[in-house]
């Protein structure tokens, strides 16, 4: 089996699962009395427990090849949807939250290491695996409402159980690639940011900028404000999910298309524009331009992979993007963590506005360092 197309395949049902998970995790909390701040929290944890697991895991794929990896991403992915099941507090959320969050820094520390290995067209093929996570969580997020109703919350978690747990059969198929035994001394060096070039360690910052941005509108905030504009349950299904498919084929037509560097600027702004108008927009204008801002979605994913296939090294891919992304997972989980106290406090309008003008950091620093 061709070994792309079987990375491709895991990915298509580990992103299906966070599809459903997207919508219907926050709207069972609230429906489980866990107030906004408290989602808050527990969400923002997720964003550490991926990056410190992602951070472990890619280090050591680097000498143990990517195969065990993304069985063990499948495996946990079960255990989280199980979690979810019997959930009823915030302290069973949060457990739920680390398992999946390990299960998707186990299958992210591999998967685009792994293609960048086996593909010569490293951007595109990179744009392609973004392409199927947009899809695939997209068709998730269309249907979540539809299960929620169909099938309650628990059938619910049943299912994402047993879609993810066709990961680990699948993982089989891939090859191993053991590459050397793990060296401490070597990992240490991977991993030391004074032997980065210099323009590795503006974006290490600037990431930490983008996933601050992020974080203010990611989570659970989008399924809350929906809900709060008085959107169903299924409706607010089919608005993400439309998005997601709309950043998905966005991403799919416009890559390689325009300049990396340009592109940054033009879905900057978008970004800024598009997210300062959803903080002051309610009811039926909201949901339209949430599915909007799907199109700003599929050129910001185009941005970043381009990004990561310019400034990484082939020796040690896995650490490389692991590190890359370590200062936007711990920018987002900060970001989470206070959207949740914002929205409190003053609304929804807050997160939105700030998450708008923030990003614009990094992607008027990110054209000036690329030129």
């Amino acid at each position: 089996m061709n070994q792309v197309k079987t990375v491709l395949s895991i990915q298509v049902f580990s992103s299906f699962v966070g599809g459903v998970l997207g919508v219907a995790l926050p709207l069972m909390m609230e429906e489980r009395n866990i107030d906004i701040v408290t989602i808050g929290f527990v969400f923002a944890s997720m964003p550490l427990i991926f990056q410190l697991s992602r951070m472990l895991f890619a280090t050591v794929s680097d000498f143990w090849g990517r195969r065990l990896f993304f069985g063990l991403g499948g495996f946990l992915g079960v255990v989280a949807n199980s979690i979810y099941y019997v959930a009823h507090t915030p302290l069973e959320f949060l457990f739920g939250k680390v398992m999946e969050g390990t299960s998707s820094g186990s299958l992210w520390a591999v998967n685009r290491a792994f293609i960048m290995e086996e593909s010569e067209k490293k951007w595109r093929t990179l744009v392609h695996l973004r392409t199927v996570v947009y899809l695939s969580s997209a068709f998730g997020g269309l249907i979540a409402g539809f299960l929620v109703v169909w099938f309650s919350y628990e059938g619910t978690m049943i299912l994402c159980a047993l879609v993810g747990a066709s990961v680990v059969p699948l993982s089989l198929f891939l090859a191993s690639r053991r590459k050397t035994p793990l060296s401490v001394g070597k990992a240490l060096n991977f991993l030391d940011l004074r032997k980065k070039p210099r323009i590795f360690r503006f974006f290490l910052a600037l990431f930490f900028v983008m996933g601050l941005s992020f974080g203010f509108v990611s989570g659970f905030v989008y399924p809350l404000f929906l809900s709060n504009n008085g959107f169903n349950t299924e409706t607010i299904g089919l608005l993400l999910g439309l998005q997601i498919l709309l950043a998905g084929v966005v991403s799919f037509l416009f890559a390689g298309r325009f300049e990396v560097r340009k592109l940054i600027l033009i879905s900057g702004a978008l970004y800024t524009s598009v997210l300062a108008l959803i903080g002051v927009s309610t009811s039926v204008f909201a949901g339209i331009l949430i599915v909007m801002y799907g199109f700003v979605e599929g050129l910001l994913s185009i941005c970043q992979e381009g990004i990561l296939s310019s400034i990484t090294n082939r020796k040690s891919y896995g650490t490389d993007i692991g590190l890359l992304w370590m200062g936007h997972h711990v920018g987002r989980a900060f970001s989470l963590a206070m959207s949740g106290l914002l929205i409190s406090a003053l609304g929804f309008t807050a997160p939105f506005l700030i998450s708008a003008f923030s990003y614009a950091v990094f992607y008027i620093a990110s054209y000036v360092i690329l030129k």
